[in-house]
């Protein structure tokens, strides 16, 4: 399958508030990953849902070249401006070589398309946290492309941080914690758009690879509660 990608200029999620972002399709996402095949991945069910299935089968969107096409329709029609957040994978995950090790030319290749049009990327991986994986995300940390570290756990979460990652963790939907420290000294701060009234856009904390915690989403959609059980099954 080839990976396809669907760009949307200005997004009306009322969490993210009118940025840009891109849905990628799901060969992208790992086996590994815990919420997939029914783990209670987000994107899975819902309006998400609707949409993801049609890139998979090829109505929306097309290959990484045609992702190029769509940014430069977008900027041509003034919906996409310089300096605009640009939230790459609301549904899918960064493209690999064999599902696994993340294809370092194609991130490469992304990015450059990113920062063409004046964009700041940001996205999560849920990838194996491999040597290689791991080299792929700090250089595109360290050339303006954030990508955070989709952990399993706290623990994992607080390892990562320290080891000097910007790194997520998901905790159960009712977790009513706004913020708190492990027992490493490792600060969390759960999602300010989901604590606060405010947006990805305006608050930015997931766009910084050098922030100074781990950021925590609550449980969301309707598989929130399957969500809940796992995370349960592994504390």
């Amino acid at each position: 399958m080839v990976t396809r990608y669907q760009l949307t200029p200005v997004s009306s999620n009322r969490k993210t508030g009118p940025i840009a972002t891109i849905r990628v399709s799901s060969n992208t996402c790992p086996s590994t990953c815990p919420f997939n095949n029914g783990g209670g991945c987000y994107a899975a069910g819902g309006p998400e849902a609707l949409h993801w299935r049609k890139l998979d089968k090829g109505e929306t969107g097309g290959d990484w070249i045609h992702l190029h096409d769509q940014f430069r329709a977008a900027r041509e029609a003034n919906k996409l401006k310089p300096g605009t957040l640009l939230r790459y994978a609301t549904a899918g995950d960064l493209p690999t070589i064999d599902g696994r090790i993340l294809n370092a030319e194609q991130v490469n290749r992304l990015r450059g398309i990113f920062q063409s049009f004046g964009l700041k990327p940001f996205t999560y991986t849920h990838h194996q946290q491999t040597y290689s994986n791991l080299a792929v995300v700090r250089e595109q940390c360290e050339q303006g492309f954030t990508i955070n570290l989709s952990c399993d756990t706290e623990a994992q979460a607080s390892e990562m941080f320290q080891r000097g990652y910007a790194s997520v963790v998901v905790v159960p939907a009712d977790d009513t914690r706004t913020a708190w420290h492990d027992s490493h000294g490792t600060r969390f701060v759960t999602c300010p758009a989901i604590t606060g009234d405010t947006t990805c856009e305006k608050c930015k904390l997931c766009t910084k690879a050098d922030r100074s915690c781990v950021v925590a989403f609550r449980a969301h959609g309707a598989k929130r509660k399957k969500v809940g059980e796992r995370l349960a099954s592994v504390a």
